[in-house]
Protein backbone atom coordinates (compact mmCIF):
# COMPACT_ATOMS: atom_id res chain seq x y z
CA UNK A 1 0.00 0.00 0.00
CA UNK A 2 1.57 3.57 -1.49
CA UNK A 3 1.04 6.09 1.80
CA UNK A 4 -1.01 8.65 0.50
CA UNK A 5 0.52 12.78 0.26
CA UNK A 6 -1.66 13.67 3.56
CA UNK A 7 -0.68 10.71 5.51
CA UNK A 8 3.40 11.48 4.93
CA UNK A 9 2.88 15.44 5.85
CA UNK A 10 0.86 13.84 9.20
CA UNK A 11 3.63 11.77 9.46
CA UNK A 12 6.28 15.27 9.32
CA UNK A 13 4.37 16.34 12.80
CA UNK A 14 5.67 15.99 16.02
CA UNK A 15 3.52 12.31 17.27
CA UNK A 16 3.55 10.17 19.58
CA UNK A 17 3.69 6.77 18.53
CA UNK A 18 2.40 3.63 19.81
CA UNK A 19 3.73 0.29 18.66
CA UNK A 20 1.68 -3.23 19.16
CA UNK A 21 1.96 -6.87 17.93
CA UNK A 22 0.74 -10.17 19.22
CA UNK A 23 3.26 -13.05 20.07
CA UNK A 24 2.30 -16.44 18.67
CA UNK A 25 -0.20 -17.19 21.27
CA UNK A 26 -1.95 -13.76 20.79
CA UNK A 27 -0.89 -12.19 23.68
CA UNK A 28 -0.09 -8.68 23.03
CA UNK A 29 2.45 -6.85 23.04
CA UNK A 30 2.95 -2.58 23.32
CA UNK A 31 5.49 0.18 23.49
CA UNK A 32 6.41 3.34 21.98
CA UNK A 33 7.95 3.94 19.29
CA UNK A 34 10.72 7.47 19.16
CA UNK A 35 11.29 7.36 15.30
CA UNK A 36 10.03 6.90 12.14
CA UNK A 37 11.49 6.82 8.61
CA UNK A 38 9.20 6.75 5.75
CA UNK A 39 10.90 4.84 2.58
CA UNK A 40 11.36 5.93 -0.40
CA UNK A 41 8.73 3.70 -1.81
CA UNK A 42 5.86 5.27 0.40
CA UNK A 43 4.70 1.63 1.10
CA UNK A 44 7.90 1.01 3.74
CA UNK A 45 8.39 2.62 7.41
CA UNK A 46 11.08 2.50 9.98
CA UNK A 47 9.63 2.51 13.10
CA UNK A 48 12.27 2.96 15.88
CA UNK A 49 11.64 1.42 19.20
CA UNK A 50 13.55 0.64 22.78
CA UNK A 51 13.70 -2.80 22.54
CA UNK A 52 15.06 -2.29 26.15
CA UNK A 53 12.07 -0.82 27.85
CA UNK A 54 9.70 -2.76 24.98
CA UNK A 55 11.00 -6.42 24.84
CA UNK A 56 7.89 -8.14 24.42
CA UNK A 57 7.52 -5.90 21.35
CA UNK A 58 10.32 -7.15 19.66
CA UNK A 59 9.86 -10.84 20.56
CA UNK A 60 6.60 -10.87 19.33
CA UNK A 61 7.17 -8.92 16.07
CA UNK A 62 9.90 -11.85 15.59
CA UNK A 63 7.13 -14.70 16.29
CA UNK A 64 4.36 -13.49 13.96
CA UNK A 65 5.40 -10.48 11.48
CA UNK A 66 2.95 -8.22 12.02
CA UNK A 67 2.64 -5.00 13.54
CA UNK A 68 0.52 -2.13 14.11
CA UNK A 69 1.73 1.16 14.49
CA UNK A 70 -0.74 4.32 15.42
CA UNK A 71 0.34 8.25 15.57
CA UNK A 72 -0.99 10.72 17.00
CA UNK A 73 -0.94 14.78 16.82
CA UNK A 74 -1.33 15.62 20.63
CA UNK A 75 -2.54 19.38 19.82
CA UNK A 76 -5.54 17.98 18.20
CA UNK A 77 -5.76 14.06 18.47
CA UNK A 78 -5.69 13.73 14.78
CA UNK A 79 -4.84 9.61 14.98
CA UNK A 80 -3.49 7.19 12.34
CA UNK A 81 -2.95 3.71 12.47
CA UNK A 82 -0.55 2.00 10.11
CA UNK A 83 -0.64 -2.23 9.71
CA UNK A 84 1.28 -4.75 7.99
CA UNK A 85 3.96 -7.49 8.00
CA UNK A 86 7.04 -6.30 9.84
CA UNK A 87 10.90 -7.60 10.63
CA UNK A 88 13.20 -6.54 13.04
CA UNK A 89 16.57 -5.20 12.57
CA UNK A 90 19.72 -3.67 14.48
CA UNK A 91 19.76 0.43 14.59
CA UNK A 92 21.78 1.89 11.56
CA UNK A 93 23.42 4.96 10.66
CA UNK A 94 20.53 7.98 10.95
CA UNK A 95 18.36 5.92 12.91
CA UNK A 96 19.74 7.83 16.04
CA UNK A 97 19.35 11.26 14.90
CA UNK A 98 16.01 10.04 13.77
CA UNK A 99 14.99 8.89 17.08
CA UNK A 100 16.78 12.20 18.38
CA UNK A 101 14.79 14.36 16.62
CA UNK A 102 11.94 12.50 16.89
CA UNK A 103 11.82 12.76 21.03
CA UNK A 104 12.55 16.47 20.83
CA UNK A 105 9.48 17.21 18.97
CA UNK A 106 7.16 15.21 20.73
CA UNK A 107 9.29 16.98 23.90
CA UNK A 108 8.53 20.30 22.42
CA UNK A 109 5.30 19.80 21.76
CA UNK A 110 3.94 18.31 24.63
CA UNK A 111 5.69 21.00 27.00
CA UNK A 112 3.96 23.16 24.77
CA UNK A 113 0.62 21.64 26.24
CA UNK A 114 1.34 22.04 29.65
CA UNK A 115 3.11 18.38 30.44
CA UNK A 116 6.17 18.69 32.48
CA UNK A 117 9.00 16.90 31.23
CA UNK A 118 10.05 15.24 34.54
CA UNK A 119 6.61 13.13 32.99
CA UNK A 120 7.25 12.54 29.48
CA UNK A 121 11.39 11.65 29.72
CA UNK A 122 9.98 7.81 30.66
CA UNK A 123 7.59 8.01 27.70
CA UNK A 124 10.46 8.53 25.16
CA UNK A 125 13.91 6.44 25.49
CA UNK A 126 15.94 5.11 22.59
CA UNK A 127 17.87 2.96 25.12
CA UNK A 128 18.61 -0.62 23.50
CA UNK A 129 16.66 0.56 20.10
CA UNK A 130 16.21 -1.13 17.58
CA UNK A 131 13.84 -0.78 14.30
CA UNK A 132 10.80 -2.54 12.97
CA UNK A 133 10.39 -2.34 9.47
CA UNK A 134 6.74 -1.97 8.57
CA UNK A 135 5.34 -2.57 4.60
CA UNK A 136 1.64 -1.19 5.05
CA UNK A 137 -0.67 -2.77 4.05
CA UNK A 138 -3.64 -1.03 6.00
CA UNK A 139 -4.43 2.81 7.11
CA UNK A 140 -7.04 3.63 9.05
CA UNK A 141 -8.38 7.08 10.25
CA UNK A 142 -8.61 6.88 14.42
CA UNK A 143 -9.21 10.43 14.90
CA UNK A 144 -12.13 10.59 17.19
CA UNK A 145 -15.36 11.53 15.40
CA UNK A 146 -17.32 10.19 12.70
CA UNK A 147 -14.33 8.94 10.51
CA UNK A 148 -13.06 6.85 13.27
CA UNK A 149 -12.03 3.23 11.63
CA UNK A 150 -12.91 3.74 8.21
CA UNK A 151 -9.86 3.48 5.86
CA UNK A 152 -7.84 5.77 4.50
CA UNK A 153 -8.25 4.10 1.41
CA UNK A 154 -11.57 5.41 1.14
CA UNK A 155 -11.05 8.90 2.84
CA UNK A 156 -7.67 9.64 1.68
Amino acid sequence: MRLSDELLEFLQLPLMCIVAASDADGRPAAGRGVGLHVQDDRESIDIIFSAWQWPGLESAVRQTGRLAVTFVSPPDYRTFQIKGSATIRDIEPGDSDRADRFMTAATGILTDLGVPPVLIAPWLTARGAKVAQLSASEAYIQTPGPHAGMSTATRL
